[in-house]
């Protein structure tokens, strides 16, 4: 579901502006922006949207404003800038160069040379304060979701009504048509093997024809899942439920499958494709709900 979320939070030097955006996706994808300073923290950053989220792309980005980046010690690698220095003389002569081998050739070449070191302390000291931003931030963009999640829990709950609709109306032809397809098919018989046909073996065919055309079972089974589906939708509990009605779907789907592939009347048939209409609509929302 799509959603945002924006706040502020602020050291004693610089102030950080943290925004969260997330879109629609099945699965969890999270992508983050830092500053170069902070990019040690990104792992954090992601993993602590993850354990809020369980779908949607995240887009996060972290600015800051105020003294910036403060200065760690620096550190430079001695031994690796003369052995560098030394192999690009030796090119130099090697292959007749022109120009001097100077600090800001080394530098520009391998920059890497020059390091700044950062403090557990200070690592640990930003986390604590980024990460209170982040739960903020992440409150503002939930508050969003759910709004969207109600507006789809009403369209959906309005679709599982018209499949309802549609299943009392299968439940109410299905007798008449077992007893017409019994008498079709005791007359097809009659007409194949003549007047006189055993009537014990006819008659077990003809339950056994009939039996297949039944779709008592496929409508419980339908009306069962329904009611779980609905329930899930309906709870106001924050567990997350997207993969578990994408379960019910498939079952759903699969039933009104059975009962479209069974049936031996054009009502019922036009009934179980209209369901199956529904369904593809309501699973085209549940990729969205988490």
């Amino acid at each position: 579901m799509t959603g945002y979320g924006r706040k502020e939070a602020r050291t004693a030097d610089s102030v950080f502006t943290i925004e969260i955006r997330s879109v629609n996706n099945r699965y969890i994808d999270v992508q983050a922006r830092t500053p170069r300073d902070l990019a040690v923290l990104e792992p954090r950053l992601k993993k602590a949207v993850q354990e809020r989220f369980s779908r949607g792309r995240f887009d996060l980005s972290i600015s800051r404003n105020g003294n910036g980046e403060k200065p760690g010690a620096l550190a430079l690698d001695y031994e690796l800038a003369e052995k560098l220095t030394g192999h690009l003389k030796g090119l130099k002569e090697r292959l007749s160069l022109s120009g001097e081998v100077d600090l800001a050739l080394l530098l520009g070449v391998f920059p890497d040379l020059i390091t700044r070191e950062e403090t557990r302390e200070d690592v640990e000291s930003l986390w604590q304060v980024l990460s209170r931003g982040l739960a903020d931030a992440m409150a503002d963009l939930q508050a969003m979701r759910a709004t969207e999640g109600a507006a789809l829990a009403r369209d959906i709950s309005e679709r599982l009504a018209v499949i309802e609709r549609l299943t009392a109306a299968v439940r109410s032809l299905a007798p008449a048509t077992v007893d017409h397809a019994r008498k079709r098919i005791a007359d097809a018989v009659n007409r194949l093997v003549g007047a006189q046909p055993d009537p014990a073996r006819l008659a077990q065919e003809i339950a056994f024809l009939a039996e297949r055309t039944d779709v008592t079972e496929e409508l419980t089974r339908l009306d069962s899942h329904i009611r779980q589906f609905r329930s899930m939708v309906e709870d106001a509990s924050r567990e997350a439920v997207g993969r578990k009605l994408d379960f019910l779907l498939q079952e759903m789907g699969r039933e009104a499958n059975t009962i479209a592939s069974k049936a031996m009347d054009a009502e019922i048939s036009m009934n179980a494709v209209t369901i199956k209409a529904e369904l593809e609509k309501i699973r085209e929302q549940v990729q969205n709900i988490e």
